[in-house]
């Protein structure tokens, strides 16, 4: 058995893969991974690969364990080229981890296709591959609930709740008009990003899938316009396409 790990800023979430089949995505928060959890857990594991994008001493914690368990373990880094993929970064150690598992997990899933990949998790990030495998760059905006928490938390005026919606509409009340602003500004980047693929990067007539993971993907998915396809396990698609025998 295989246990791919993706270590976020808030949650780890972690899938096993066997018999070719990506389980169910669970999770727990980050800080509280320790190695007696994961012996616990996960007594038939052969290898571990994981993704961090957190603390380092998280590396540590499991790193110890598969050397005490005997399992061959990898942590996943962003690199200039791998898998015929070629990162956009001059310095790819600069790259998210996540990102660049997202433009692996497009890949496969896709191959030959040019991709809009947008995850809509803690921060929003959005970032174009080509057909080609090349990764034009991308962009990083706040997340849903950040866009929130930063003009709540920093005017005195402005009082609201965070809340469900279900289409874009102009507010006649402040609680409303800042979570609605949240998704329509999220929307709003993303159409931009789409006709500036269009315009400056694709062939004539080249299409362009919409791939949407993420804490808020789903949700999102409902209040966009265009067609889109939600892929819940896309960064576990990129990670499961290392082997911790050969992770170089």
């Amino acid at each position: 058995m295989k246990l791919l790990i993706d270590v976020g800023n808030t949650l780890c979430k972690y899938v096993t893969f066997q018999q070719g089949e990506l389980s169910a995505v669970t999770s727990i928060e980050s800080h509280l991974i320790n190695q007696q959890w994961l012996t616990k857990n996960f007594p038939a594991v052969a290898q571990c690969i994981v993704s961090n994008v957190n603390d380092s001493q998280i590396n540590q914690t499991i790193s110890l364990w598969c050397e005490s368990q005997n399992i061959a373990y990898c942590f996943v880094k962003s690199e200039t080229e791998k898998f015929n993929l070629r990162c956009a970064y001059d310095d790819p150690s600069t790259f998210g981890v996540d990102r660049w598992l997202g433009l692996i997990g497009a890949s496969t899933l896709f191959p030959n296709q040019a991709a809009l990949i947008i995850d809509v998790g803690t921060a929003t990030t959005i970032d174009l591959l080509t057909s080609s495998g090349v990764h034009q760059g991308g962009w990083i905006l706040p997340g849903i609930e950040l866009m929130f928490s930063s003009v709540t938390n920093n005017t005195k005026k402005v009082i609201a709740t965070p809340k469900e919606i279900n289409q874009i509409a102009f507010a006649n009340n402040t609680s409303d008009a800042v979570n609605q602003a949240n998704w329509a500004a999220t929307i709003g980047c993303i159409n931009i990003a789409i006709a500036s693929a269009h315009s400056q990067y694709l062939s004539q007539d080249e299409s362009l899938k919409i791939i949407l993971t993420g804490g808020n993907a789903a949700k999102l998915k409902q209040l966009m316009a265009i067609e889109c396809e939600y892929i819940e396990k896309l960064i576990f698609v990129g990670i499961n396409r290392y082997d911790a025998k050969n992770c170089a």
